[in-house]
């Protein structure tokens, strides 16, 4: 169920914002954004602090590595809106640890992200033997701990774009949403966010 006051609800900031970033952007501003600025006191700055420092913050992962994750919980909760602007993040970032179209990704993270998708799919059913696979290609402890937060991350957000029917214009848009994610890392103006 699409939410109207995604489109016509947020205050005079917010719309602000929206205005100039449709303006520098060429496109409408994304449904995340959309759904932070809203009520940005009680979901938006909260959720983007946390979201900015589990996909940007120090990590064991590079950025392209957690977009990959992302990507992988996304997919795993057949969320088309997320798995297709964190693809597009992923290649944008990727030094070259990454490569989206063919899976190719060192063994530490293919076990991480086949955990992953396991914990996403079946959570009742994973015990502590399924984390042996990482153990086994010498995922660190911190690296699994900040694997479940990008999995925790995409867990909440695949179901509000699931729920509330977010959905993208275009490629075009895709890829300005995922070039915006890519510059402001996951942050938006604090003076917008009141």
């Amino acid at each position: 169920m699409r939410l109207d006051v995604l489109e016509h609800g947020h205050r005079l900031p917010a719309r602000l914002f929206q205005r100039i970033a449709a303006l520098v952007s060429g496109e409408e501003l994304d449904d995340v954004g959309k759904t932070a600025l809203h009520r940005p006191e009680f979901f938006g700055k909260p959720f983007l602090a946390y979201v900015a420092e589990v996909l940007r913050g120090p990590s064991y992962w590079t950025p392209a590595e957690r977009e990959y994750l992302a990507m992988v919980t996304s997919a795993a909760n057949e969320c088309p809106f997320c798995r297709r602007v964190h693809t597009e993040v992923a290649r944008l970032v990727s030094t070259g640890e990454v490569d989206v179209d063919t899976a190719a990704v060192r063994p530490e993270l293919a076990a991480t992200a086949t955990f992953l998708e396991r914990l996403t799919r079946t959570p009742d059913d994973v015990t502590a033997a399924d984390l042996a696979p990482l153990r086994a290609a010498g995922v660190p402890d911190q690296a699994v701990v900040d694997a479940l937060h990008v999995n925790a991350v995409f867990n909440l957000v695949n179901r509000l774009a699931n729920a509330f029917e977010w959905s993208w214009d275009s490629d075009a848009h895709v890829l300005a949403g995922a070039k915006a994610l890519k510059r402001f890392r996951y942050r938006l103006p604090g003076i917008f966010m009141r």
